[in-house]
């Protein structure tokens, strides 16, 4: 616009020549000289006055221009002509009329008219400014323009790139502060399990992109790909790089990926058996079955075939694609199919060999073979008074070295014909009776088909086998939740060197005078072994005791018990009448194994450790009147469940030393167990109570527990920390918690997920902890009918009594 006129006002407007006066423009010898000229004889360089008054309006640095180009491009013999002279200064004010026109720019207005189209400046960063910012830029260049103008084209680019730059770096750092990852509901950063949501443009602009360090687990894109459960839990690093132009910032999150849960499916989903036919086609929810094969058949093969192809399938604890030898009489094969989460189901099959006819060629077994017809017995099935309701039959089998051994199978008849007589005579009870057999059976195997069991179930019969070696009580609670074909097998152990290696067992791995206060005398009675499929539901069991103890004896029994899954395990029973003119000893288990009686009087001098034993309600359900068993532990509330437990719910309030804490519901808790020196802060000043604990962890709390006892009580009865234990798989030598772990094995307050894991990563849940605890301070879980204190923990629940007994107030 400005030059526009400025070439208006320079060309000729009459044919009067110009005075010719070129000496002040040939004499200048500098800008100040030549801007002189320009002024005072200004007729020269102008053909009106208006021309000089726009020169004279130019800012300083452009009238600089000029006139220094006025004496750069004077010819070597001066400006000769008017022309010449004109002609120099049009075409400088052509070179510099961008530069004139942003100096005399007024408003941002007409800046911007000089800014649309321009290829003067680099507008690349400017141009990814909204309206509003580059408004407020060609502002800004104003505000900061000199006041003799912008001498140069450099120094402009200069002003624009830095107020360019200052507004995208300020948008850079805004959106940096406003990112944040969105995750899916219940999800946080330390739980994730669903997709995230990773912003790809910022409020102001900014580009984003991201990128993973476990592109496995998140992609790129927040694809969450959940770990399996023998990976664990994943922490992964997003980078996000925030970018505008050149200026880029980079913002680091890290977050938590919750692996899956351990598979808990422990079902089978097919068993063939190579020779015979089950009793009942196979379906996953029936444990029990039975096959006969003629005398022929001394081996078989089984195929079972778990759901979950991570399942692990055992046959009498070896390999499943080993055979099966077979002898003479029933054989017991138990399938054992353990889950990924280390939960177990078993399978039994009961597999009976005929025995090999007198006149047999066969001799491949003949040494079990039986040479005589079986003998059939009557026995009774009674009332709990001891009136006969029924009867049923034992087909009593004899082998070539004298032994026996029993068969009792219940039938649908004689035990309908019990139910009706029962009613009548208001019992609840059926009472199975196995006669003496003048110590000649050394096993006996009793079956109810699963028809019995439900007969049973539906009319609420406890019941009662009463052999001369034994008494097995079940309870009609323990039958409610049992739907199969239920076995017992019962094998006195009545060889002397048997007695002996029990003896020996005893005095080397479980007893001594250390840890019971107790000398160990002797196995009194034979011990007895029992089989069955009913596992992890209560019955009561009473062993007969010999005639000749004194009372003394009789009040310093115990019952020893190796369990079949390798564990031991110590009671004291109560004497009861066994029948008549016999004693016997009754305790209560939930698993089977062989049960040993011992005589373990006490020392003189020695005090008889008691544990607390009282009610003292260490856990709380939620206010909905749930217990949420299956929901993960957290610190906070482990503190809680040992400081109820430990003071009797009068817990001390105490000064609250971690900053997350003061105002946390369980801060007096966490400081008791604190100063007990069970629990320690995840740092000097943050607790962490709201973290999940792990079942390392939980064994790390329970061993400084185990420690303190044995330290106040080195004589006690509890278990004494262990110098070596079980070898699991997954705790490495280097393990920061594996001196814990093997001691909490060791002493049976926690066991492996299986034989040979302990998972020591994953959480563990109220139901793991309560069981635990209940271990932990010996505390005497009933299993007496109980309603149920929580909604979602009915009776059937697997931790049901514990549960109960913690919560009872």
């Amino acid at each position: 616009m400005l030059l526009t006129i400025l070439v208006i006002y320079m060309i000729p407007i009459s044919p009067v020549a110009a005075k010719s006066n070129y000496y002040s423009f040939n004499a200048a010898a500098n800008n100040e000289e030549m801007k002189l000229a320009m002024t005072t004889d200004w007729h020269v360089l102008h053909y009106s006055a208006k021309g000089n008054e726009l020169f004279q309006n130019f800012k300083l640095a452009d009238q600089n221009y000029l006139a220094n180009k006025l004496l750069v491009e004077r010819p070597q013999t001066g400006y000769q002509s008017t022309s010449t002279l004109r002609q120099v200064y049009l075409n400088a004010v052509n070179d510099r009329s961008y530069l004139i026109n942003v100096n005399n720019a007024t408003d941002e207005l007409t800046l911007w008219t000089i800014f649309i189209d321009d290829d003067h400046l680099n507008y690349s960063h400017f141009n990814l400014l909204t309206i509003e910012d580059q408004d407020s830029v060609r502002q800004q260049i104003m505000m900061a323009r000199p006041n003799q103008g912008y001498a140069a084209i450099e120094t402009l680019q200069s002003v624009l790139d830095s107020k360019v730059n200052s507004i995208l770096k300020q948008k850079v750092q805004l959106d940096k502060d406003a990112l944040t990852i969105v995750y899916s509901q219940d999800d946080s950063s330390e739980n994730v399990t669903k997709n995230l949501v990773l912003p790809i443009i910022g409020e102001n602009g900014a580009t984003i992109t991201w990128v993973s360090d476990k592109p496995e687990v998140v992609k790129d894109n927040g694809t969450v790909i959940r770990p399996s459960a023998d990976k664990g839990n994943q922490m992964v690093t997003l980078t996000a790089k925030i970018t505008i132009g050149e200026y880029v910032e980079t913002k680091v999150f890290s977050i938590h990926v919750k692996a899956f849960s351990p598979n808990q499916n422990a079902f089978l989903k097919e068993l063939t058996i190579s020779y015979g036919t089950l009793n009942t086609p196979f379906n996953k929810n029936t444990l029990s079955y039975t096959t006969h094969v003629p005398s022929t058949v001394d081996r078989i093969y089984l195929k079972p075939i778990a759901e979950d192809e991570k399942a692990i399938v055992t046959i009498n604890g070896k390999a499943s694609t080993e055979a099966i030898k077979l002898v003479t009489g029933v054989n017991t094969i138990k399938i054992f199919v353990t889950a990924e989460d280390g939960s177990q189901r078993e399978y039994t099959i009961l597999v009976t060999r005929e025995n090999a006819p007198s006149n047999s060629k066969d001799t491949t077994f003949s040494e079990y073979a039986e040479t005589l017809s079986p003998e059939i017995i009557t026995i009774n099935i009674e009332s709990s008074s001891g009136e006969t309701v029924s009867k049923t039959t034992i087909k009593r089998l004899k082998d070539t070295d004298g032994s026996m051994r029993d068969e009792v199978i219940l039938t649908e008849k004689n035990m309908s014909e019990a139910i009706t007589k029962l009613k009548e005579e208001g019992s609840d009870q059926a009472r199975i009776v196995i006669p003496d057999s003048q110590d000649r059976v050394k096993q006996i195997d009793i079956s109810m088909p699963n028809n019995i069991v439900t007969l049973l179930k539906n009319n609420q019969l406890n019941v009662n086998i009463s052999a001369y070696n034994v008494k097995i009580d079940v309870s009609k609670y323990s039958l409610a939740t049992f739907n199969d074909n239920l076995y017992f097998r019962l094998i006195p152990l009545s060889e002397e060197k048997d007695r002996l290696k029990i003896e020996e067992r005893v005095k080397r791995e479980f007893i001594d005078q250390k840890i019971t206060g107790s000398s160990f005398s002797k196995v009194v009675e034979r011990p007895m072994k029992i089989e069955t499929n009913m596992q992890n539901r209560p019955v009561t069991l009473t062993l007969p005791l010999p005639k000749d103890l004194s009372e003394e004896q009789l009040n310093n029994l115990a019952i020893y018990i190796e369990h079949s899954d390798g564990t031991k395990e110590f009671l004291r029973g109560k004497v009861i009448d066994y029948q008549k003119d016999m004693l016997g000893l009754q305790f209560e288990v939930q698993k089977f194994s062989t049960f040993s009686i011992l005589y373990l009087p006490k020392d003189e001098d020695v005090e008889e450790p008691t544990i607390d034993i009282t009610h003292t309600a260490y856990i709380q359900g939620y206010v909905d009147g749930t217990f949420r068993p299956n929901a993960p532990v957290t610190r906070a509330q482990m503190a809680m469940m040992f400081a109820r437990q430990l003071t009797d719910n009068t817990i001390p309030q105490a000064k609250a030393n971690y900053t997350d804490t003061i105002q946390h519901d369980a801060k007096y808790a966490i400081e008791f167990v604190k100063e007990k020196g069970l629990f320690e802060g995840v740092t000097v000043t943050n607790f962490n109570p709201n973290g999940l604990i792990t079942r390392a962890q939980m064994a790390t709390v329970a061993a400084r527990w185990i420690e303190k006892q044995y330290a106040n009580r080195p004589n006690g009865d509890f278990c004494k920390p262990p110098s070596q234990s079980a070898i699991f798989k997954d705790v490495s030598v280097n393990h920061w918690a594996v001196k814990s772990i093997h001691t909490v094995n060791e002493c049976g307050i926690m066991t492996g997920t299986t034989a040979l894991t302990f998972n020591p990563d994953g959480y563990l849940t109220r139901a793991q902890a309560v069981k635990v605890l209940n271990r932990l301070f010996a505390r005497q879980v009933t299993t007496e009918h109980q309603k149920p204190i929580f909604k979602d923990v009915p009776s059937v629940h697997w931790a049901f009594y514990d549960i109960q007994e913690a919560a009872k107030k």
